[in-house]
């Protein structure tokens, strides 16, 4: 027999996953349907414009990898997918080949901008 407190926890973690769950499916599908982008799609752009804010315009690639919830191949995806709607620009690194920068275009701000509210919508209807 499980101990109360092994229950509560048990019972919390399968909430907790419910509302992950519930929340991600509609903010995905809010944010596709109302502003073209994915959820991961908007998960980089916030983080390219909380990083390059101010006096930095550009991201590092394994900074915005090591915030971010994907693999290294899916962001990679992501990224290219942002770099082909013209949202995201991609350089490499002068003296280090291996690594990139990734920069936010004016029409990336402008979308993100745009998703925000819905985002923040979604989030508040399902934490608020």
């Amino acid at each position: 027999m499980e101990a109360p407190a092994e229950v509560d926890v048990c019972a919390k973690w399968s909430e907790t996953l419910r509302v992950y769950h519930n929340t991600s499916c509609e903010l995905e599908s809010e944010l596709q349907a109302r502003h073209a982008l994915g959820l991961s799609e908007f998960e980089v752009l916030l983080i390219l414009t909380r990083n390059c804010s101010g006096h930095t315009s550009k991201a590092k690639m394994k900074d915005i990898e090591a915030e971010m919830y994907l693999s290294q191949s899916a962001l990679s995806r992501t990224v290219t997918r942002l770099e082909k709607a013209g949202l995201i620009t991609r350089a490499v690194c002068d003296f280090d080949r291996r690594a990139n920068f990734l920069m936010l275009t004016p029409a990336g701000e402008a979308r993100f901008n745009e998703a925000k509210t819905t985002h923040r919508a979604v989030l508040l209807k399902h934490l608020g």
